[in-house]
């Protein structure tokens, strides 16, 4: 109640935050509106006085994702996910709490301070902190020698010769690293920046044998690599020499893995969500001339084959997936890796024909934009151009050929789960090896692969128990009309909650109270900091309407209250086991005057009396 004595435990402002503040949590969600974050990622329709999309966290054709700007939060009624705007950036991203609080801040102008502990620690986060410094600093720095250094004039006219315009390299950073051994390490310690900086981006190297570092990105033109964020984890430099290695990327580091990023995609993000499709390239060039000339919507692999962290980094914006491939050998295997990760995805994959001989950068610049877009709009299904493959490699006018083609196809659908989706890709292949659907249905039965494979990631996790249903009644009279709180407190313990979840969110909300004299479900579930209980917040915000709030809670608080004294009632009778009839009568006594009943006379044997159990009983309805 307003100016009540304080109901939180002390200290329970900062209790349910742990890693960062409630108040600048508190200061990033009220200056948030979800409808606006949200809508970043997906397409949200007016639905009354909610707005509705297709969920981005499975499949549907339906929409079943609602988001509630009154009560600021999200529900999807097909795979049950839900909460604040933190929860679903948290998902979205794959990012921790902390680091979609940071998201959401940036987004709405609100500063999220460093030094807050994560996971790691806080000396791991202060380093990382220190890391996005030296490499934006290290991208000026590049961009810089870039635009003005006598020396770099190489560079730009290898951009030039590649009909890159002045706009596009500035907007994308490019820059130059000079032909020199130490001149990026010597200039970065200049502007404070430590050795151990240095080797942990791995903008150095140490040197073998020896005192010293040496520059990693000698007479290269640099590309900066960004995360989604915007932020310089690390460089792809290409050569200017005659160097074997033609292009250099960073090495592993606690910002940059090349297996997770794909170039491009902070800049094109806005333009794939809102066309729910994304090109992949396989260069640096081809994904920026794209951008150059109008297609918004391409990024590029970092010099490594697509893996599953890629398939899962794509789904979250697209629903296709254009993949570019040279037109070669090398783009054949590449089909062939793209289907090994791409094949269990749920993703329309498709393989556009390019000219054999000219990558993506050179066909726009010869041919323009519009025949480059036809090339991509009569792309074919990723699993018709292998099946194009398969029977190109063997020969198809014996029955051994045939049956190599046959399983080389089948291999692929063998590792897709959904076995109608298998069934349905195998049709075209028994057309194409002269056999009867059966056969095929046979055999892929067969080659189907009966254990996960390695890297799939983790297994479906065991479904959540039930909550308790008078607990969660409770909670959800609380959530409802918060200042029946008191009326919690005055009748039970927190520590009565058996249900471990409605317990801290219950605590959560004693909290919140204690600030506020209010709770607000949307800060609620930014404080818990939980994915799991922040979907229960959702659950019930979401699915309550009017009611008699108080009376509800006072008879859950009941059976609450009855539940306690039959716990208490068996465990006096566990501790009565063996003892004098006498002390048996005592106890008895005992419990009979905490259930607020008269006393009996002594001689009573310790059992439940007629009517008792009716009122002892817990009745969970």
């Amino acid at each position: 109640m307003p100016g009540g004595p304080s109901l939180g435990r002390p200290g329970a402002k900062n209790s349910l935050a742990g890693r960062i503040s409630d108040d600048i949590v508190a200061s990033v969600k009220r200056a948030a509106d979800i409808v606006e974050i949200i809508s970043r990622y997906v397409t949200l329709k007016k639905a009354g006085k909610t707005f509705k999309a297709l969920c981005p966290f499975h499949a549907e054709k339906t929409p079943s994702f609602i988001v509630n700007p009154e009560r600021q939060m999200f529900k999807c009624f097909g795979c049950g996910k839900g909460g604040d705007v933190f929860s679903f950036v948290a998902e979205h991203e794959r990012v921790d709490f902390l680091e979609a609080v940071r998201i959401v801040g940036s987004a709405v102008g609100v500063a999220v301070p460093d030094g807050f502990e994560r996971r790691g620690g806080v000396a791991s986060h202060q380093l990382k902190g220190r890391l996005y410094e030296l490499h934006a600093w290290a991208a000026r720095h590049y961009a810089r020698l870039f635009a003005e250094a006598p020396e770099a004039a190489r560079a730009r006219d290898y951009m030039a010769a590649r009909h890159f315009d002045k706009e596009t390299l500035e907007a994308w950073g490019i820059g130059y690293a000079a032909d020199s051994w130490e001149a990026l390490g010597r200039a970065a310690k200049a502007a404070k920046f430590t050795d151990a900086e240095l080797v942990a981006s791995g903008l150095v190297i140490e040197r073998e044998g020896k005192a010293g570092y040496y520059d990693r990105f000698r007479g290269r033109v640099m590309f900066p690599i960004r995360d989604v964020q915007g932020r310089v984890i690390g460089f792809g430099g290409r050569t200017l020499t005659d160097s074997e290695v033609k292009y250099l990327n960073s090495p592993e580091t606690p910002l940059f893995s090349k297996s997770r990023c794909l170039y491009g995609l902070d800049r094109a993000r806005e333009a794939v969500v809102e066309g729910r499709r994304i090109l992949i390239t396989e260069g640096y060039t081809d994904a920026l001339m794209c951008h150059q000339k109008g297609i918004k919507w391409a990024v590029a692999t970092l010099g490594t084959a697509l893996t599953r962290d890629h398939v899962a980094l794509v789904r979250r914006y697209a629903d296709r997936v254009v993949l570019l491939f040279d037109a070669d050998a090398a783009g054949e295997a590449a089909v062939d890796r793209s289907l090994e990760v791409f094949a269990d995805a749920d993703l329309d994959v498709r393989v556009p024909a390019l000219t054999p001989g000219m990558d993506p950068c050179d066909f726009l610049v010869a041919e323009g934009a519009e025949p480059f877009l036809a090339r991509l709009d009569a792309a074919r299904d990723l699993f018709e151009v292998k099946l194009d493959l398969a029977c190109r490699r063997h020969d198809m006018t014996t029955s051994n050929g045939r049956a190599r083609a046959l399983d080389e196809f089948l291999g692929i659908l063998a590792q897709i789960g959904n076995v109608a989706r298998a069934d349905l890709l195998s049709w075209p292949v028994a057309e194409r090896v002269g056999v009867e659907r059966e056969v095929v249905r046979a055999r892929l039965a067969a080659l189907r692969r009966p254990k996960r494979r390695a890297g799939d990631g983790p297994a479906a996790q065991p479904k959540a128990p039930p909550l308790d249903p008078v607990e969660h009644r409770i909670l959800r009279c609380v959530l409802a009309s918060g200042e029946l709180v008191p009326c919690v407190l005055a009748r039970v313990g927190l520590e009565d909650f058996q249900d471990g979840r409605i317990r801290r969110i219950l605590e959560g909300c004693v909290s919140l109270y204690d600030q506020e004299s209010a709770i607000d479900p949307a800060l609620l579930s930014a404080m818990l900091r939980e994915p799991e209980l922040s979907a229960i917040v959702a659950d019930i915000v979401l699915e309550t309407g009017a009611g008699n709030w108080e009376r509800e809670l006072q008879e859950c608080l009941d059976r609450l209250e009855a539940r306690k004294r039959r716990d208490e009632y068996r465990r006096l009778r566990e501790q009565a086991a063996g003892a004098d009839p006498q002390a048996l009568a005592a106890i008895q006594e005992l419990h009979r005057r905490r259930a607020g009943r008269p006393p009996r006379e002594p001689a009573r044997e310790l059992v439940p009396q007629e009517g008792e159990q009716g009122a002892d009983a817990y009745d969970a309805g």
